[in-house]
């Protein structure tokens, strides 16, 4: 992995992955001094919008959205029955 800063890049070696405190936390060493990263919830949203592609998400939450309403649908022909 690499860190770009403004003062250059640097290579970022994961040495471990954990949770403290409710928050996904990377340990690592940037050269040579120890780093963290941590990763709060509610930052997980953001992250994946900028992971998938916007027409990805909206034909997910299409097809989600459909699934909902077919199985929806399905329930209250089987209730009617």
């Amino acid at each position: 992995m690499i860190i770009n800063s403004p003062v250059g890049r640097f290579p970022f070696e994961v040495t471990g992955v954990g949770l403290v405190d409710g928050r996904i936390r990377l340990e690592g060493a940037m050269g040579t001094w120890p780093t963290s990263v941590e990763v709060t919830p509610s930052e997980l949203p953001r992250i994946a919008a900028r992971l998938v592609p916007r027409s990805a998400a909206v034909g997910a939450a299409v097809l989600g959205s459909a699934a909902a309403l077919a199985l929806a649908a399905r329930r209250r022909s089987r209730r009617a029955a």
